[in-house]
């Protein structure tokens, strides 16, 4: 469980840099005459293997989807489900889970966020002043699998798009997000952060209404455990049809903060346009507030010294050298995190992986260095 925890603690601080900048909201959309080409796409998987794959050959190509849904909520990190080393971490044990019945299973938090670090989970978020929106398609009806689009608003009026629409898109351009993911973390910073521009009428067709569609509202709850103060990540599965879905969505967030005498609280608003339970930053502006900054400041102190405690280091320590076992790999390392390869003095793997270490908890590097080990060695958090 320490090495988990060292993955969670990264991609909690990952999830925090990243949602501060969701709210630049002002979408600039290049202009110029588009790259032609056969791009045709019918399912979530094969759009997103080709583009982690090769994304410099897709930017400002124009793309065709065939059957998928829309949703108004959107991916956190669109694409990042279909990243490698995600699905070995998505992967859950018998013991994380909490209830289980014939339709549903509840999770304790470590599996819940086990399920978010591996891509589950969605936002709401508000036009821009233009009136443009962010919404997502999907083939699999999940919100959380699909693909971002940026659809002008008189797209939206004339065709009164909603969600569950399923819609053929036509001749759309793959263009980057102004605001690009948080650049010190590998497992994010690989995925091209793009979206499909649906500035005219004549690039989507509604061909059916009315599916239902699932996604995902999520927050990090900060929250009690004996006299453990501890952070994971929260979702739930909703599906768009549900009767009152969100007062289920209300009722669930209140009663798993309470649940186990947990005294949780939510630190990160999920919806921004009219939000369903109260957190610590209701928008991704709050976060810049000089007032916020140092509350903001103290929680990511919180959060390392809960999931960088010694135990978790010093298997780390053991684990790191069995993986980059000699010095070209350890020098490698560090320098793909922006570490002077200086600091490390020549010896075996074990001492120079302890050097390593030492320096990223003393430098607030800690977090970078196990992302990147995510990213190459996928199963080794487990």
């Amino acid at each position: 469980m320490s090495l988990l925890n060292a993955h969670k603690g990264t991609k909690i601080i990952e999830t925090l840099e990243n949602y501060s900048i969701a709210g630049n909201s002002q979408h600039t959309i290049k202009r110029g005459r588009p790259s032609k080409s056969n791009n045709f796409f019918y399912d979530d998987q094969q759009f997103w293997r080709a583009i982690i794959g090769n994304s410099n050959h897709y930017w400002n190509k124009e793309i065709e989807l065939y059957s998928f849904v829309l949703s108004d909520w959107v991916a956190r990190v669109p694409g990042l489900y279909w990243a490698d080393h995600s699905e070995s971490i998505r992967r859950h044990n018998e013991e994380d889970i909490a209830v289980k019945s014939k339709d549903w299973e509840e999770f304790h938090p470590p599996g819940k966020s086990r399920k978010v670090l591996g891509g589950i989970g969605t936002i709401l978020l508000p036009p821009d002043d233009a009136g443009k929106r962010l919404m997502m398609a999907s083939s699999t009806c999940n919100a959380s699998l699909g693909i971002p689009l940026l659809i002008f608003p008189e797209v939206i009026d004339y065709l009164s798009l909603k969600q569950g629409d399923v819609v053929n898109i036509k001749k759309a351009r793959w263009q980057p997000i102004n605001a690009s993911w948080a650049q010190r973390f590998a497992s994010t910073k690989d995925i091209p952060r793009g979206y499909l521009v649906i500035d005219k009428i004549d690039k989507i067709r509604v061909i059916k209404k009315d599916i239902p569609m699932l996604y995902h509202p999520f927050s990090i709850m900060e929250y009690q455990s004996k006299d453990a103060l501890l952070y994971d990540f929260v979702f739930l599965t909703i599906d768009s049809k549900v009767t009152d879905g969100r007062k289920q969505i209300e009722n669930f967030f209140e009663y798993y903060a309470k649940k186990d005498n947990r005294n949780g609280k939510y630190l990160l608003n999920t919806n921004m346009i009219e939000p369903m339970f109260d957190a610590q930053f209701m928008s991704p502006s709050e976060m810049h507030q000089p007032s916020q900054k140092a509350q903001l400041e103290l929680i990511h102190k919180r959060i390392k010294q809960v999931n960088f405690d010694k135990t978790t280091l010093d298997k780390l320590i053991r684990v790191l050298p069995k993986h980059y076992d000699n010095t070209i790999a350890l020098r490698r390392l560090a320098k793909s995190i922006s570490i002077s390869t200086s600091i490390l003095q020549e010896n075996n793997a074990a001492s120079m992986s302890a050097q390593l270490i030492n320096y990223c908890m003393d430098n607030n590097k800690i977090e970078e260095l196990t992302d990147r080990m995510i990213v190459e060695y996928p199963n080794i958090f487990e």
